[in-house]
């Protein structure tokens, strides 16, 4: 992979990292919270930086 993301990835982690940040500030559960907040910011860093990112898995 380049090392950039092109703009269907790039809308996809934006949308997810969002997603994940609303679903955080819903819910009650601490863990739950805790899980979306990190999930949150992989995508977020992934969009920060692409090419160590690549196939991490999330």
């Amino acid at each position: 992979m380049s090392g950039k993301l092109d703009s269907r990835d790039l809308e996809y982690y934006q949308r997810r990292e969002r997603q994940e940040r609303e679903y955080a500030a819903r819910t009650d559960d601490s863990i739950a919270r805790r899980v979306h907040l990190e999930l949150a910011e992989r995508y977020s860093a992934m969009l920060q930086h692409p090419a160590t990112s690549a196939g991490a898995g999330a």
